[in-house]
């Protein structure tokens, strides 16, 4: 794609004036270590530190780094030690540390948390190139080079692509049993709207909020579902329509859909379908366990409905309602593992990610915990397991379910026997899915950072109540946009 098309010089002081974001300056080659093609005595590991978010700390995380220590040190001589920090406060410390220049090794990044581009920016991660090539071939052949297209920078790529499900089919898991005591059916389910018979029911005849939210999590704005590409999900309020040949970049917050999507979330909050004080996440989590919601919308990749229910103990249905799919540079970046610039074993920490992402033995060990202690198989044949006896999601001392953190999703094994096929068939997502004309696209923040920090803190402090439903569009968003177009002047 022409990218000189998309952004003149001139074109930036305009985004601005709608509310941009952009970063990326190319940061400096890795330093040097030790290569595992040169001899090392087995007895000499090199210790690598791999950092990410988490629901808090796995019980059994000491027991699981042991077993794949065990592989590692003999396969790469790396003793590995694992970091989860708290989803909750997971871009804050990393923020801090890599901004204090803290040595680190893997590091989890995203357009929406941790920032990747703002890493870029901020020249805390390695260039990757190189070490791709060199020292992890079959990560690098795993996927096509227009694929690693997306995660290039000036030039340059800095994270390493997890495969999963590219396009976001956002849509809704419902609780099976509730679909049939309420006699509704997802058939004839094409938009949000058409969940709100069902919901009322719900609401009125269980006395619950019927949908899951948590941490001001109520928005039923998704980029994607209304048909834009959003650029840079680290922004979050610039977007284009995915078709538009003229490649216009507009400020979602002025759009008609983006009007529509806080007023149905209003609507949703007044009825009492979403709660007006969600809880923390932790929290949500264990009541919807607790039969305490109805449904839940997300990215319904085949699948979901089974780790849905190994996650919240119901079975589900689930509907995707978005149409057509958008392929995106956001959506084929969407997690990500990167090395730090501060890392002084480099190569090593490409040797471990190598084994996340082609070892299905050490990637299903890191996702799902240790055979016979934390899964058994049921199918071994199919690749389907299950939890042994008296074993639950809950009960479990390691169960992350966060199989799209670590690597290679599509060598995980399948939690239910009615699993098998979904990675095939969300292959055939990725590669269907309409590609948005800004595909391969990445925002440089860079000449305008101090603007988007600027402008981000006034939508933090006005923005975030508008798109959670607490307050009316109409009453609050002209104030927010004098304000915004006040501040990138």
């Amino acid at each position: 794609m022409n990218q000189k098309r998309l952004f003149s010089v001139a074109s930036i002081f305009v985004i601005l004036a709608l509310l941009v974001g952009c970063a990326a300056p190319g940061a400096p080659a890795a330093g040097t270590t030790t290569s595992a093609s040169e001899p090392q005595a087995k007895s000499d590991l090199v210790p690598v530190t791999y950092t990410y978010a988490g629901s808090g700390v796995p019980r059994d995380l000491k027991q699981v780094q042991d077993a794949l220590n065990k592989i590692l040190n003999e396969k790469i001589h790396v003793n590995l030690t694992l970091e989860p920090i708290d989803f909750g406060a997971y871009n804050e410390k990393m923020q801090l540390r890599l901004s204090a220049g803290e040595e680190c090794d893997i590091i989890f990044t995203a357009p929406w948390i941790n920032s990747y581009t703002n890493n870029v920016a901020n020249g805390s991660l390695l260039e990757l190139d190189d070490l791709l090539k060199q020292d992890a071939p079959g990560l690098w052949a795993s996927m096509p080079a227009s694929t690693w297209e997306a995660a290039r920078i000036k030039g340059h790529i800095y994270g390493v692509i997890n495969q999963q499900i590219f396009p976001k089919p956002w849509g809704v898991h419902v609780r099976k049993d509730m679909l049939d005591k309420y006699n509704f059916s997802l058939d004839g389910v094409k938009k949000w709207e058409d969940m709100e018979p069902f919901l009322a029911k719900v609401k009125d005849g269980e006395g619950i909020t019927p949908v899951y939210s948590a941490d001001l999590g109520n928005s039923l704005w998704r980029a994607q579902y209304y048909g834009y590409d959003p650029l840079d999900d680290g922004i979050g309020f610039i977007g284009m329509k995915a078709n538009d040949d003229k490649l216009t970049v507009v400020n979602v917050l002025k759009t008609q859909e983006y009007r529509d999507a806080v007023n149905l979330t209003k609507k949703w909050v007044d009825a009492g379908y979403f709660s007006k004080e969600p809880l923390p996440g932790d929290e949500a989590k264990a009541a919807f366990r607790a039969g305490k919601f109805a449904m839940d919308y997300h990215v319904e990749k085949p699948g979901n409905d089974v780790e849905a229910q190994a996650a919240f103990g119901y079975e589900f249905v689930i509907k995707n309602l978005t149409d057509p799919l958008i392929l995106d540079t956001a959506g084929a970046t969407a997690t990500m593992n990167g090395i730090c610039k501060s890392s002084k074993h480099s190569i090593d920490a490409m040797h471990v990610l190598e084994l996340f992402n082609t070892d299905a033995e050490v990637y299903n060990l890191l996702s799902r915990g240790i055979e016979g202690v934390h899964w058994v198989w049921k199918d071994e044949a199919k690749k389907v397991m299950g939890y042994p006896d008296g074993v639950t999601p809950e009960t479990s001392g390691y169960a992350p379910n966060t199989d799209w953190m670590f690597g290679n999703q599509f060598n995980a094994y399948y939690r239910d026997e009615k699993q098998v096929g979904a990675w095939e068939a969300t292959k055939k997502m990725n590669d269907t899915a309409y590609p948005s004309k800004a595909l391969g696209f990445v925002i440089d923040r860079e000449p305008i950072k101090t603007e988007i920090a600027q402008v981000t803190a006034i939508l933090k402090e006005k923005g975030v109540s508008i798109e959670n439903g607490f307050v009316a569009y109409d009453d609050a968003m002209p104030d927010l946009l004098t304000q915004i177009d006040t501040q990138a002047k």
